[in-house]
């Protein structure tokens, strides 16, 4: 019997992720041997870390979270063309001795406001946040033809460096002018990290408020939305379809839905 298949989750912190749990319920359903953890990684062991995995024969891949998708890209071998266009990768694969850069959070936060009945297709789009996955946000409302981006951080150069690469405009988190779809794509309101709502004060009611943090599922920004008459969206919807996007990079189909 040949060695199962080894994955991981890797950032910084990791302990919070769902990911193991979801993909072992994957390739139990998809009958693959597969071995998959979530390594908490430190910035100055990401590239040692991938060159070691690099070089494992039964390592397939790993998921990407913050604090490293933007490095992970540079440290790959092949970059696939939705991670160049978000600068960012969120899943590497690797082939032979290889390792190929992608970014399956695109498909995941299109496939989550699409199963809300939320168009981005001439919204104002409202981005809170200014790193990878803020970048994934700005290339799914960049292609799906919204009506304006914009691009808000308390560090506003991080903002504009965002906003010049997806045609956006950048703000202070202080300055965000109103929209019809809110993005938090910072970690604000994720296990162990400061629980509080970026929600504008002037956000209209009947605008959607779409949070990528899914741990937990009903973070200070949601409940904060839902009180104020706000449509929501968690993260959850998101991180099923990057990943089931994910597993099928690895192994060439996707898991069954309807069985995990």
């Amino acid at each position: 019997m040949s060695a199962p298949r080894r994955a991981a989750v890797i950032g910084h912190p990791v302990a919070h992720s769902k990911s193991p749990a979801l993909f072992a319920r994957f390739a139990e359903a998809s009958g693959v041997a597969l071995t998959y953890v979530a390594v908490d990684v430190k910035p100055e062991q990401l590239a040692p870390t991938l060159a070691r995995w690099r070089a494992d024969a039964v390592f397939v891949g790993c998921n990407v979270t913050l604090p490293h998708k933007e490095r992970a890209l540079e440290l790959a071998d092949v970059v696939e063309p939705a991670a160049r266009a978000c600068g960012a990768a969120n899943v590497l694969t690797r082939v032979g001795e290889t390792l190929v850069a992608d970014n399956t959070d695109v498909i995941g936060i299109e496939a989550a406001l699409k199963q809300r009945g939320i168009a981005l297709r001439g919204a104002r789009v409202a981005i809170l946040g200014a790193g990878g996955a803020a970048r994934a946000v700005a290339e799914a409302a960049r292609r799906s033809g919204a009506a304006s981006i914009v691009v808000a951080a308390r560090k506003l150069p991080k903002a504009q460096a965002v906003a010049r690469d997806f045609g956006a405009t950048a703000c202070d988190l202080d300055e965000v002018p109103r929209a019809t779809i809110y993005v938090n794509a910072t970690p604000v309101g994720m296990q162990g990290q400061p629980q509080r709502s970026l929600l504008p004060r002037d956000a209209p009611a009947g605008a959607t408020a779409f949070d990528l943090v899914y741990v937990p599922e009903q973070t200070p920004f949601l409940l904060d939305a839902k009180m104020r008459g706000l449509r929501t969206v968690s993260g959850t919807a998101m991180f099923r379809a990057q990943a089931i996007a994910t597993f099928e990079r690895w192994f060439g189909f996707a898991p069954k839905e309807q069985l995990v």
